[in-house]
């Protein structure tokens, strides 16, 4: 299946909840493990995609650092403001190396416009997302 917020396809980043101009968040689709964004403050942490186009949300894979438990909700909307959960899950402590996690998505067959990654806690106080693929 194809990435649907990879750069490469036209998939934007909205919104991040914290910033940091050393790892900032177009990290996450440029298509890359080794590039990053990484959280600057407390729990919960948002990423909000514009995907490339709008198209029904079947998976997530995640490539993370620290990151605990995590929520997938996505929008049908032009506008991203109601919000549906698609998936839910917890990330297994790794010690800092890199975690791949994969949450299949249910709960809604309409094309979603946006996704939104809630990190809902860590492992540690800050944590870092290296790459989100949306199918």
């Amino acid at each position: 299946m194809p990435d649907l917020v990879s750069k490469q396809v036209g998939g934007k980043v909205l919104m991040v909840s914290s910033l940091d101009e050393g790892h900032p968040a177009d990290n996450i689709i440029d298509g890359s493990d080794d590039s990053f964004w990484m959280s600057t403050g407390l729990y919960p942490q948002e990423i909000l995609f514009e995907l490339s186009t709008p198209s029904p949300v079947s998976n997530v894979k995640l490539s993370t650092t620290n990151v605990k438990s995590v929520r997938i909700e996505c929008c049908a909307e032009d506008k991203p403001i109601n919000f549906k959960t698609l998936a839910e899950g917890e990330v297994e402590e790794l010690s800092g190396r890199l975690q791949m996690k994969e949450l299949p998505c249910y709960g809604s067959s309409e094309p979603a416009a946006f996704v939104k990654v809630l990190i809902l806690a860590g492992w540690h106080d800050f944590c870092s997302v290296h790459k989100v693929v949306i199918e």
